[in-house]
């Protein structure tokens, strides 16, 4: 599937554009600036014209006046719109535009930008749409002003019968037909290999997860026909045989799938490697059909990486889960995982009790939060036999393991057992920290607990070498060990280190941490915050005086959105990971990951790792839509939409294989609306209004995705429960809801409860459901993933986009979003009658709910 600029040759699409007097069907060529074939022609091919090669054109403001100009665009066939993308050459002003899908005479707004109250429309800007169309009208509303024109790109994706292949690949070649999947008798091979072995297993595995397919394992040389003119994948005319090769001319993490009348072949130069092509394979295959096909595929950039605290105990294996499920399939080969005092140390145990008392006895609110207590092992202790078993079960599928070791700052896992050695003034001046504007900073820790050591205290290197040892004893890393060294707020304090130069101490602590590690035969990776000219700190000098091969990890770009952050960094030889790179958020993405010696990015949590608070910070969307970033050269970030689009077919699947409770696609479900009680006054939206009237099928058997609600009864909830009588046994039940207005999302606090449903079942024990906005209901008008774009909430950049699926995505007539989320609810007791389900909002907020319909699920 071709995503990017669909009025272009690059499209394949036959199409072209015209310009038209609004509203109207008269042709109206540029009178300002122009090229010939905006003039003679009135139907322009793509390819030609200004708009296609780049030139600008305009019309004159007394052409135009206060009405304006109409560009129609023909793409000769149905597509997805993701965005229309507009730039105004400077003078150049409009009041509005407005983006319309033409059936026939029948205009229909999918799309504007207005400008503000009393102002007007400049410079660049992008419309969002999220719509199929075929013909579209580009509607310019004039202002008295000169309307030019320097880019129109339509953004989309070109819809076509082949399977999605995502992230996407280099090359995907297919042919006209197709395998059907039952004729794959088994895996051939004759390679006796580890990773031929490995990948095997996988691929039986993920076989019968998906199609409830056994494939059995057959040596090649037993898999011949008599006829001597047969390949060693195909039987006989009705059954075909899959190989699984190691190939070293294939690029490092590359794979080639050959899918044609003689068997199916998986090629790949390393396990990981093997394993993206099984997914891909995975991919392509549906309704029992796989079809006859080349691809080639190879990533772009070496570290695709996933940054997280160790599991806890009770969430290791939705971690392992969220690797198999989730990291393989996006093409991550990096796992960054933060250990502070979480895995119990043999030569430190005082470290190890320090850590779970001071995390238990914040839980009890005897003190504040111990820093990364929460999201490093829940605050409670790892053995080292569990984190062990953990690593060796990511680095079986060949993952690259990265501890983080935070050394000189954020070691209050360390200074909590060893104040004696943590960087302090003599006599303290403030005992506690200012609040900070955190839309622009990250908040200090609280000074209740001591944020660095003293550089200058050879016992600090002591401490932090034997913790070095034990950590890369249990985790062996091959490569890497990121020591972190970031956020130092306290240096130069101590009577040790208060005359010394603070670049000087940050070099040398840097340089002894490199020089350690280099002895182990391991590099180094540090956050490279401190060495940046824009920040408070004195250790900027410090970039000169430390080893070049120490891999630089940025993340403070998300309070510079003007400034290449790496620029400081690069021209001094260092290479540079985007650190905490979040897809929502990072600014110049393609032009600034193509600069030499950028070599990838990681995702970052920040948070336990569990399902509930990884969909609450929004980081299972943000993990799918950045491997298309860090996987693919062809990324555009403005096709948004379509990533999206593709996106969020996808998560219901994950979801279920996160949750353990994956059916293979051919498992059949039923749905069955719950009827609301009816409702004397309804009260909603006049645009929820005008979409339930214009359904044009019986409003109590909606079909929707692949469930059935009755819609007759949507109402708005009141602090006062509605009943809805069910007496049925259901394993979920989907949630048709949103809200009327948004609700408070306050960065690192828990979600807004505006309401809640109870299960109640037939023996008289309920389940509380809360409804949380940001978390399982979103407000009616707001586009599915549309990011939070403000600084403010750069770690939290998605609100709703993994729990509930935008099940109604539509528009008002007027062209603004119209978005109605299906919360998925597993019902942790299906084989007990639910009698009732009581529904209610509250009156905390004025995000109301409007709860659609209920569907239950078998």
């Amino acid at each position: 599937m071709y995503i990017g600029k669909l009025n272009s040759k690059a499209s394949g699409l036959a199409g072209n554009y015209s310009f038209l007097y609004r509203g109207t069907n008269h042709h109206f060529p540029p009178n300002k600036i122009f090229i010939s074939d905006d003039i003679e022609n009135k139907e322009i091919p793509f390819g030609t014209g200004s708009l296609c090669k780049g030139n600008p054109i305009g019309w004159k403001w007394d052409s135009v006046m206060d009405v304006g100009v109409d560009i129609k665009v023909n793409l000769t066939k149905e597509c997805f719109i993701g965005a229309v993308c507009i730039s105004l050459l400077e003078g150049s002003a409009v009041q509005a535009v407005e983006v319309f899908s033409v059936n026939k005479d029948n205009h229909r707004c999918i799309g504007r930008y207005d400008a503000q109250t009393d102002s007007i429309l400049e410079g660049s800007f992008n419309i969002p749409v999220g719509i199929k169309a075929e013909v579209l009208i580009i509607r310019f509303k004039a202002s008295l002003k000169d309307i030019v024109i320097s880019k129109l790109d339509i953004i989309g994706a070109v819809i076509d019968d082949k399977p999605i292949i995502y992230p996407t690949p280099v090359s995907a070649k297919y042919g006209q037909k197709s395998i059907p999947m039952n004729s794959i008798k088994a895996i051939a091979t004759d390679d006796d290999s580890e990773d031929i072995n490995f990948a095997i297993k996988y691929l039986q595995e993920r076989i019968f997860e998906r199609f409830d397919i056994n494939l059995p394992l057959q040596k090649k040389n037993n898999a011949c026909s008599s006829d001597d003119n047969s390949s060693p994948l195909f039987v006989n005319k009705k059954e075909y045989l899959i190989s699984i090769n190691m190939c070293e001319n294939i690029k490092t993490e590359g794979y080639k799938i050959i899918i044609d009348d003689k068997g199916i072949s998986f090629s790949a130069s390393t396990r990981l490697g093997l394993l993206y092509a099984i997914e891909t394979f995975i991919q392509i295959c549906s309704n029992g059909e796989v079809p006859i096909c080349e691809i080639e595929d190879y990533p772009y950039k070496p570290f695709r990486g996933f940054h997280f605290g160790l599991p806890p105990r009770e969430e290791i294996e939705f971690a392992k889960r969220l690797i198999r499920y989730v990291l393989i399939p996006m093409r991550y080969n990096t796992l960054f995982i933060e250990f502070a005092g979480g895995m119990r140390f043999d030569k430190h145990p005082e470290i190890s009790e320090a850590w779970l008392q001071g995390n238990r006895a914040a839980k009890m609110g005897l003190q504040p939060p111990f820093p990364h207590g929460d999201m490093v092992a829940g605050g409670e202790l790892l053995e080292k036999d569990e984190v062990r078993d953990f690593i060796e079960y990511a680095r079986s599928f060949g993952f690259e393991i990265i501890p983080e070791v935070q050394s000189f700052g954020h070691v209050q896992y360390i200074t909590y057992a060893h104040p004696d050695i943590a960087e302090v003034e003599e006599i303290s001046k403030d005992s506690e920290n200012k609040n900070v504007d955190t839309r622009l900073a990250d908040q200090p820790p609280s000074k209740f607990y001591h944020h660095s050591y003293c550089p200058s205290n050879e016992k600090s290197y002591e401490i932090i070498y034997d913790i070095i040892d034990e950590i890369v004893e249990v985790v062996k890393p091959k490569h890497y060990v990121h020591m972190g060294h970031d956020e130092i707020y306290q240096i130069g304090l101590c009577p040790l280190c208060k005359d010394k130069d603070h670049a000087e101490l940050y070099a040398k602590h840097v340089t002894r941490m490199h020089d350690y590690l280099q002895k182990k035969g391991l590099g180094m990776m540090i956050w490279s915050d401190m060495l940046q000219p824009t920040e408070k700190y004195l250790t900027p000098p410090a970039i000169n005086k430390i080893p070049k091969d120490i891999v630089m990890l940025d993340f403070i770009w998300y309070f510079h959105f003007d400034i290449d952050m790496e620029d400081h960094i690069l021209p001094y030889g260092f290479n540079v990971i985007m650190g905490n790179m979040y897809s929502s958020h990072y600014p110049r993405y393609e032009s600034r990951i193509a600069k030499k010696g950028m070599l990838g990015g990681e995702v970052s949590t920040w948070c336990r790792i569990d399902e509930y608070n990884l969909a609450k910070k929004g980081k299972i969307f943000d993990l799918l839509y950045s491997a298309e970033m860090l996987w693919s050269d062809t990324y555009n970030s403005d096709a948004r939409e379509a990533y999206t689009d593709i996106i969020q077919k996808m998560i219901p699947k994950i979801r279920d294989e996160l949750r353990g409770i994956s059916k293979p696609e051919n498992a059949q479900i039923v749905s069955i609306p719950i009827t609301l009680p009816e409702t004397s006054s309804s009260s909603l939206p006049n645009a929820i209004k005008a979409y339930i009237e214009n359904i044009s099928t019986s409003l109590q058997n909606v079909i929707i995705d692949k469930y059935i609600f009755d819609l007759s009864r949507t109402q708005r909830l009141s602090s006062t429960p509605i009943e809805a009588c069910v007496n049925n046994k259901f394993s979920k039940l989907i949630f048709l809801h949103a809200t009327t207005n948004n609700a408070q999302r306050v960065a690192w606090k828990s979600l807004t409860k505006v309401g809640e449903y109870v299960i109640k079942y037939s023996d008289n024990t309920e389940v509380v459901i809360p409804v949380e906005y940001a978390g399982n209901i979103c407000v009616w008008s707001r586009r599915y993933a549309k990011p939070m774009p403000q600084q403010y909430y750069r770690h939290q950049g998605y609100i709703a986009t993994y729990l509930s699926d935008p099940l109604i995505r539509a528009k008002t007539e007027s062209g603004q979003d119209i978005t109605v989320l299906g919360y998925e609810w597993v019902n942790p007791y299906p084989d007990k009658q639910i009698k009732a389900i009581y529904c209610s909002g509250n009156d905390s907020t004025d995000a109301d709910i409007l709860l659609f319909a209920i569907s239950g699920i078998r």
